[in-house]
């Protein structure tokens, strides 16, 4: 019998083009997914309200992994399958609310003490449309980017001798700060590999047995999903470079970047 399968994606830079945010390249994939009911959970460095907005562009109807891991929504019909006895306090328009990280009020106070030091600037510093330029989003997506709950996106603008010290700063605090495709995020003590382990095993209890897990993404934020699962995929960026690490020696590499990437990706990993 088949091991049931389930696929965890990155998002900006990998199912997402990196300069122009479509997917459209993706849509064979996406379709061969849906039809053989294999479960796409969406992990990335957005905000809930962004990632909710996309995911009913897709079509999609499963777990999210938001803010780099520091938050897991699960909705509500999916909640009994996986397991998972939520407090009713934690359920929010259909959707149970599982926080990992530390609240964005608490990181952005450690940030304030650490600003005199160090130069950096975070979106809690930006307009709107400072945010929309650093992101290329338009305004009013610019706007969702802005409302976060268990991070927060940073500039980096200093040496690198004082972003060391900045990190040994952070852990103080139980922070830390990983790279993203566009920003450094500042966050709690948790990354999309917890996330993804906590999936792992919540569909395990949903088909009764481990599932063949499938992780695709392109930035080192990535890394820690990538390093979780049975088949990994590195979609590569613009230049021809991509991802490197001795732990993903026998990742699939994407022939093209973005959506067109992922799509061949997944059917290929899928087919395996």
């Amino acid at each position: 019998m088949k091991r049931p399968i389930i696929v965890f994606t990155d998002l900006d830079g990998t199912l997402l083009n990196h300069h122009d945010y479509d997917w459209s390249a993706a849509k064979p994939a996406l379709a061969t997914l849906r039809e053989r009911k294999i479960p796409l959970m969406l992990v990335s460095s957005k905000t809930d309200v962004e990632m909710l907005a996309l995911r009913r562009e897709l079509g999609n109807t499963d777990p999210l992994v938001c803010e780099n891991g520091s938050l897991i929504l699960i909705p509500e019909p999916l909640l009994a399958s996986l397991g998972i006895e939520a407090d009713p306090r934690s359920i929010s328009d259909q959707y149970y609310y599982d926080y990992r990280g530390l609240p964005r009020e608490q990181i952005l106070t450690v940030l304030n003490e650490l600003k005199p030091d160090y130069r950096f600037t975070g979106f809690a510093w930006m307009t709107v449309d400072e945010v929309a330029q650093y992101t290329g989003l338009s305004p009013e997506a610019a706007a969702l980017a802005g409302e976060r709950k268990a991070s927060e996106p940073v500039v980096w603008r200093d040496t690198p001798e004082a972003f060391t010290a900045f990190q040994d700063q952070l852990k103080q605090h139980k922070l830390r700060i990983v790279k993203g495709g566009r920003f450094y995020h500042v966050m709690g003590q948790c990354d999309k590999g917890d996330a993804v382990r906590s999936l792992q095993n919540r569909y395990q209890h949903h088909f009764g047995a481990a599932p063949f897990s499938i992780a695709l993404g392109d930035s080192p934020n990535d890394l820690d999903m990538l390093k979780q699962v049975d088949a990994a995929a590195i979609i590569p960026h613009s230049d021809g470079s991509h991802l490197e690490d001795p732990a993903l020696n026998k990742a699939h590499i994407a022939p093209k970047e973005g959506a067109a990437g992922w799509n061949e990706a997944v059917l290929t990993l899928i087919d395996r």
